[in-house]
């Protein structure tokens, strides 16, 4: 069975709002990436008791045990470009107290350079937001990629065609429902085109919507894509984790998919926390023994891990 071959960490969660420097009433939804080096670093959406949202980055030896940094990481744009990036993230147009947010982070490696993709919220809704970074403590905003009412980006890790890849899912406005994985395209990290559908929900499990989850992971066989799925219950909405294969061409063209979760909601920590249900994955880091790490928010409070095999996940995905 295709949900047997994730296997959760024992000592789940691997990081909570106790173990932040600075009042915080959930840590969650993270991107991670492993460094040359051997660091692994993590990108954490910081939420402060105020509601305030943020990214705060940990670093870890091993992937499992987190050392916050002292201080959230800083958004930083050119002089020119301020005047664009304040109209988007602030609420009310008040830049004091009263301000818009920065969330969900994820960690591209592109080439020899990390890029940020992450979400931010003010008058106009939830946008993209793409950024790159050296010390993973201060963010260069790069671009507002896409229009509003558009989340959960991902960039492939090297052009394909001269061109540069980005997953993401935009959002309907009449509905939290219709929520589809898209790709677009660009040759200079400003404007963006070719948009396509890529994938539609397909099972019960998934059917209210789809969005990619962790920056794909070039395999033989495709690129791997760990995205996740949205079904209704009577209490609410829950969340789970798929995995799907993309063309190592045409990355538009699904190959291959699993018609069922890779891991669903299942323990406490997954079911109780600001938000009930919710398995959110944010990074896949392939290991040298053939594993790979996942970590996934858990109720939108806390943020967890849980292990598999690369061919595993390669294989479950049936062939189309």
């Amino acid at each position: 069975m295709s949900f047997d071959i994730v296997k959760r960490y024992e000592h789940n969660p691997i990081l909570t709002p106790d173990d932040m420097p600075a009042p915080c009433c959930a840590v969650y939804n993270s991107g991670v990436v492993k460094t040359p080096e051997g660091e692994y670093i993590m990108a954490s959406r910081f939420e402060e008791p105020n509601k305030t949202q943020c990214i705060w980055v940990s670093r870890s030896k091993d992937g499992i045990n987190f050392v916050p940094d002292a201080e959230p990481v800083k958004i930083v744009c050119k002089p020119e470009e301020e005047e664009e990036f304040n109209e988007i993230v602030y609420l009310n147009g008040n830049k004091g107290s009263l301000i818009g947010s920065w969330f969900d982070p994820r960690i591209n490696p592109v080439g020899d350079e990390y890029y940020i993709t992450y979400c931010v919220g003010g008058d106009y809704g939830c946008r993209i937001a793409i950024g790159k970074t050296k010390d993973f403590k201060t963010i260069e905003h790069v671009s507002f990629p896409m229009h509003v009412l558009n989340r959960n980006a991902v960039l492939f890790p090297e052009k394909i065609n001269g061109e540069y890849w980005m997953l993401h899912r935009p959002q309907n406005a009449a509905s939290t429902s219709g929520g589809f994985i898209w790709i677009a395209s660009t040759k200079d990290w400003e404007y963006w085109g070719n948009c396509k559908v890529v994938a539609k929900p397909e099972q019960y499990w998934e059917n209210t919507k789809i969005g990619p989850a962790a920056p794909p992971i070039k395999t033989e066989k495709g690129w791997l894509i760990v995205y996740h799925g949205v079904f209704p219950n009577c209490n609410g909405i829950n969340y789970g984790c798929g995995v799907m294969m993309l063309d190592l061409e045409k990355p538009w063209k699904v190959i291959g998919r699993c018609p069922d979760p890779i891991l669903y909601v299942k323990e406490p920590y997954e079911m109780i926390g600001q938000v009930p249900n919710v398995i959110f994955p944010g990074a896949v880091i392939p290991e040298d023994d053939g594993t790979v790490k996942i970590y996934y928010g858990g109720a939108d409070y806390v943020q967890c891990l849980a292990t598999a095999k690369l061919d595993d996940l390669i294989n479950a995905c049936i062939p189309r």
